[in-house]
């Protein structure tokens, strides 16, 4: 059996603390204290809640993403003329997400988890057409703000005494945010007001591997969200008052996760962690076939995190994550507060 000491215990618990790339940590918390012996270290039921605690999570998420894109509407006569409008647009998009996040260990190697999110999107859009008889810009701003997507989790310990440690995980998204094809839209096919869901349901499964190197803790997961394709009813501008309806079947594309970092203790209140993530997106279908502007989207992010304990309850966890590519968003920031209930 491998043994390891107290630090390693306490970078183990940094690492289930930490918001880890661009998206909300939903590992469990372990009460913070010293282990004394090896025997403590093995009487502790594993990494997951223990059998029978409750734990309480709230955070909060801000993120903040912008893009810069010049689009051509009209026809090259030569390689270096362009006839026709040319319209440059920046648009930074801000969002902040309360939620609340409950934790029950059903034994010490079973937990469920049910996480309500609520959902503040702002979008300010400025666009300037270059060759235009004005080179004033425009700019609107588009708000939206309601409950987002409700999700629900299982996650089993598969190994409890040998390193490394293998945890599985599932979890279920529903489709209680907004919906992008329930939202108004105005003429020009932009948004009246922001949808905070992703009006599909989604499935998914995950693996992650913990390997105890004192006094750092080494982890590894890789996920895979299934989204179940859906019916939805698209609104097409007409000339008229009354705007048609189309039907489509859309299969949003499916997203491939995979994770690496690292957790250390610098005591037995304070730790840190570092992290990398990759998501690959796939492309999304509409009626069996892909759209002529569909693209694969490759998201890639270094995450830091810091946690300290306040007491054998309370934790305070804040968490860091950047874009290191195009489609992956700038900067997002997250403060979460567990608390263990026994």
């Amino acid at each position: 059996m491998r043994k390891f000491n107290t630090h390693s215990l306490i970078a183990l618990i940094a690492i289930f603390s930490t918001t880890v790339a661009a998206e909300e940590s939903t590992t469990t918390q372990q009460k913070s204290r010293q282990v004394q012996t090896v025997t403590d270290i093995l009487e502790r039921p594993g990494v997951l809640t223990p059998k029978g605690s409750f734990v309480l999570d709230s955070s909060l998420t801000y993120t903040q993403n912008s893009s810069n894109t010049v689009s051509v509407v009209g026809y090259t006569v030569l390689p270096s003329l362009i006839v026709g409008l040319i319209r440059a647009s920046d648009i930074d998009r801000t969002t902040l997400t309360f939620g609340l996040t409950g934790r029950y260990g059903i034994t010490n190697r079973l937990e469920v988890e049910a996480r309500i999110p609520w959902v503040y999107r702002n979008d300010s859009i400025s666009e300037r057409d270059i060759n235009g008889p004005s080179n004033s810009p425009t700019t609107k701003t588009i708000e939206g703000n309601d409950l987002g997507d409700i999700e629900a989790a299982f996650k089993y310990q598969f190994n409890m005494l040998e390193a490394p440690y293998w945890i599985g995980s599932l979890r279920f998204k529903s489709t209680t945010g907004s919906s992008p094809y329930e939202v108004p839209i105005d003429s020009t096919n932009d948004f009246k007001e922001l949808p905070t869901g992703s009006g599909f349901p989604s499935i998914e499964p995950g693996v992650t591997m913990i390997m105890p190197l004192d006094p750092a803790v080494l982890f590894l997961n890789a996920s895979y969200i299934w989204n179940i394709k859906d019916d939805v009813s698209i609104q097409i501008p007409a000339t008229d008052e009354a705007p048609s309806t189309q039907v489509n079947t859309i299969d949003l594309g499916d997203t491939i996760s995979l994770g690496a970092g690292m957790g250390f203790a610098v005591n037995p209140r304070f730790s840190f962690s570092i992290g990398l993530n990759h998501k690959t997106i796939l492309k999304s279908k509409v009626n069996g076939g892909y759209p002529d502007d569909a693209k694969l989207l490759q998201l890639d992010t270094i995450s830091f995190g810091a946690n300290y304990a306040v007491n054998r309850e309370t934790t305070i966890n804040v968490g860091a994550a950047a874009g290191l590519t195009a489609d992956a968003p700038d900067f997002q920031l997250t403060v979460r507060i567990p608390y263990t209930l026994k």
